[in-house]
Parts: structure tokens; C-alpha cells; sequence
């Protein structure tokens, strides 16, 4: 009975030595595991601080490069690095340059690190923002005591900007961020817009003043034309009519090969005013620009413009981009061909004016405009009258493409906007 006792408490004096050494080690890794999770957290807050006190410096001085190395911050080391890089074009398009910035932390810190220390990168790519990205961007809303309202029917996709303020009526949808520079105004003050993609004002992107980087590049490796007003047709094959570009001795049309014609993508028809039309492939901006006359700058939608591959069906996997440009207005002709509606597939910048109708009061209906892509312009024209009846019904509808590529050498903002972040 004895030895059967004296064995027992030695078979529980055991267990629990055993059982004491188990938590001890249970609580040493426990403690292990978040002294871990403490450092990688601390690590990771470094780096993504970092890279956002880069991110800053690059918005407000948008040509500036910081770099940083070894700089103590929060009982860890961290450093920045900023370099450019060639950004990705679509097929055919000149290749942008990004800035790409870099910013890596090590925690805790030390001379050497420890052993244990948790090292942590943040890789951040901008892109040059272009006006491409608005699905809508106004200098102006209007003049004043004549505001435009986004009513409670509005539906805007994509990001929208007015150096203006926003006059709502109602509960108009907005499913890109919506930006301002005057603020927002509610028309009856209990309107209830719908900012599905968020809502900034005192946000400044004031347009640019003129064409002439447009103008370089045509001059440079692209085609420039001047003081001869031109009808351009565009076909499925790559190829443009020009009509008005040979008159002597005879009139004839010209038909040429856009990668050929205009080898980087910028085509400037300066001191005329231009008609265009068909369907289109390829990567082109086209800018029709006044060259100081007061009665040109033109350019003139005759017919559709549309892409050979509808960008808003995936399985076309549409490579096809066209920047529309020009100093004075965008005009929809008055004719037969866009007499039941007009399609138009581009982005859109009117530097003077906007995009307009002609005739679009005269009391006759003529169906709707069918846009994919976007529309920049200095104040916005009528296209129609309220309540229907009278010129056109709009159909607006955003190019995605157009976050991140824009067509060649279309019109930047003077900034830098953010394409990826990557965290290891």
C-alpha cells in the first residue's frame, strides 16, 4: 500500500513538472508570438507612414524626387527612395514614365539591426494625371445666377470635377468620387446627392492655358497640318480619309495609314476647323487648334465616331483609344446623319468652350447622344432642353480605361495621381 502511494504522488509529481515545463513554454511562445506580431505591426506602420509622407511630397511638388535614407523614426530605421520608370502603354501607344517610390523600414532598430528585427516595404507607382481620367470636368458650371443643377434623374460614372461649385436639385448619383474647388451648394437644401465614390472640395485642377505640348509632339515625331480645313473619316482598318489636304491641281481625297501618318499618335490641324466621322482603330488625339483666329478651333461630329471594338465588351479586349481636342468647341452637326442620335466613343477637351449641338433648339427631336468615354470643357454647352422635345437626350457612359491610360499626349493636369500600391 505504501510503495503504491509513494508511486502515485511520484507519478503526479511528474505530471505536473511536465505539465509546469508545457505552459512555460506555452507562455514563452505566447510572449514570443506577440512581441512578433508587436514588431511587425510597428514595422509595417513605419513604412506605410513613410510612403505616405512621400506620397504628400510628390502631390504638392509634383516634379520633386525625395529620398531619405536611415532616418530614425519611432524606435525603427526607415528610408525612401524615388526613381522613374517606364510605365505600361497599350499597343501602338507612346510609353508614359511613372514615378515609382519605395520606402522600407526596419524594426526595432540598431547598429547592427538585431537578429529578430522585421524589415517591412512599401512600393508605390504614380502616373501622370491627364484630364482623360474625368468621366466630367467643368471650368465652369454655368453663368452665374445660371448654374447648371444635377437633378435627382443625373447619373455621372466615374471621377467628376468642377472648378466650380455643385448645385444639386434632388438626389442626383454620383458613383466616382466627386471633386471641387467652390464647395457644394443644395437647391432646395434638402437635396440628398448620392457621393457613392466620396466627396472633396477645395480640390484646384485648373486647366491648362493652351495646346502647345500637343502641339510639340505633333511637331516632333507626330503631324502637324496648318491652315487648311479638313473632313476626316476613320475606317475599321487604320486608315483615314482626309478631304481638303490635296486642292492643286485637282481636289482629291487623301487616304492614309494612322501608325504611318502619324507615327507617335499626336495629329494638331492648326488655324482651321475640322469635320470628323467614322470608325476608328488605333491610338490617336487629335487637336484642331484656332492659332489665335477667333473663327477657328472648330471641330465638327458630322456622324458616330466609334471605336472598331467596343471598349465595353470585355471579349473585344479593345485596344483602340482617341483623344478629341480642340480650342474652341465641339460641335454635333445638324444633318441627316445624326438626325435619330449620334454615338461617340472618346474622351472629349474643349480648352475655350464644350460640347455642343447645333440648332439643338429648333423644336425637332433628334434622338440621343450615346458618349463612352469622358468630357473636359471649359463651361458646359446645350445639347438640348429640358423636358425633351427639343436637340438630344444624353446617355453618358465612362470609359474605365481611362483611370489609367488616356490617349497620346492628351492634356495632363500638372500632377501625379497613384496606379498601384504594393505591400511585401
Amino acid at each position: 500500500m505504501g510503495r503504491t502511494s509513494l508511486l502515485m504522488v511520484l507519478g503526479y509529481s511528474v505530471a505536473l513538472i511536465l505539465m509546469g515545463f508545457s505552459l512555460s513554454h506555452v507562455s514563452t511562445r505566447a510572449y514570443e508570438n506577440s512581441l512578433e506580431y508587436h514588431n511587425r505591426a510597428v514595422g509595417h506602420s513605419l513604412a506605410a507612414s513613410l510612403a505616405n509622407m512621400g506620397c504628400n511630397v510628390i502631390y504638392r511638388v509634383p516634379n520633386s524626387f525625395p529620398r531619405w535614407s536611415n532616418v530614425s523614426l519611432g524606435g525603427g530605421t526607415v528610408s525612401l527612395y524615388t526613381k522613374t520608370v517606364p510605365g505600361i502603354a497599350a499597343p501602338g501607344a507612346p510609353t508614359p514614365t511613372n514615378v515609382q517610390l519605395m520606402a522600407t523600414s526596419v524594426y526595432p532598430a540598431g547598429n547592427p539591426p538585431p537578429a529578430d528585427a522585421y524589415r517591412d516595404t512599401v512600393i508605390i507607382e504614380w502616373g501622370v494625371s491627364s484630364f482623360g481620367r474625368f468621366a466630367y470636368y467643368s471650368g465652369s458650371e454655368g453663368p452665374s445666377g445660371g448654374k447648371i443643377n444635377w437633378a435627382t434623374s443625373d447619373t455621372v460614372f466615374g471621377p467628376f470635377h468642377t472648378q466650380d461649385k455643385v448645385t444639386v436639385n434632388g438626389s442626383p448619383v454620383f458613383w466616382g468620387k466627386v471633386t471641387n474647388k467652390l464647395g457644394l451648394t443644395k437647391n432646395p437644401s434638402n437635396s440628398t446627392p448620392q457621393f457613392n465614390g466620396g466627396y472633396q472640395t477645395g480640390i484646384d485642377i485648373p486647366m491648362p492655358s493652351d495646346f502647345n505640348p500637343l502641339k510639340n509632339a505633333a511637331l516632333a515625331n507626330g503631324r502637324y497640318l496648318h491652315g487648311k480645313d479638313l473632313t476626316l473619316t476613320f475606317h475599321s482598318d487604320s486608315t483615314m480619309t482626309i478631304k481638303g489636304l490635296i486642292t492643286t491641281p485637282v481636289a482629291k481625297d487623301t487616304i492614309v495609314l494612322l501608325r504611318t501618318f502619324v507615327p507617335n499618335g499626336a495629329l494638331v490641324i492648326d488655324t482651321a476647323n475640322v469635320r470628323i466621322k467614322g470608325k476608328f482603330t488605333g491610338q490617336l488625339t487629335l487637336s484642331v487648334q484656332s492659332g489665335g483666329s477667333s473663327s477657328k478651333g472648330k471641330m465638327y461630329l458630322d456622324s458616330s465616331v466609334a471605336y472598331a471594338h467596343d471598349p465595353l465588351d470585355p471579349a473585344a479586349n479593345s485596344q483602340d483609344i482617341l483623344g478629341l481636342c480642340a480650342t474652341d468647341s465641339i460641335v454635333i452637326t445638324n444633318n441627316t446623319n445624326n438626325a435619330s442620335g449620334i454615338t461617340i466613343q472618346a474622351a472629349l477637351f474643349s480648352l475655350n468652350k464644350g460640347l455642343g449641338a447645333e440648332q439643338y433648339d429648333n423644336g425637332i427631336s433628334r434622338g440621343r447622344i450615346n458618349l463612352t468615354g469622358g468630357i473636359s470643357q471649359k463651361q458646359r454647352a446645350a445639347v438640348g432642353l429640358v423636358g425633351g422635345g427639343s436637340g438630344y437626350s444624353k446617355s453618358y457612359r465612362y470609359d474605365n480605361r481611362l483611370m489609367t491610360q488616356s490617349p497620346p499626349f492628351y492634356p495632363t493636369t500638372g500632377s501625379y495621381m497613384i496606379l498601384s500600391w504594393y505591400e511585401k
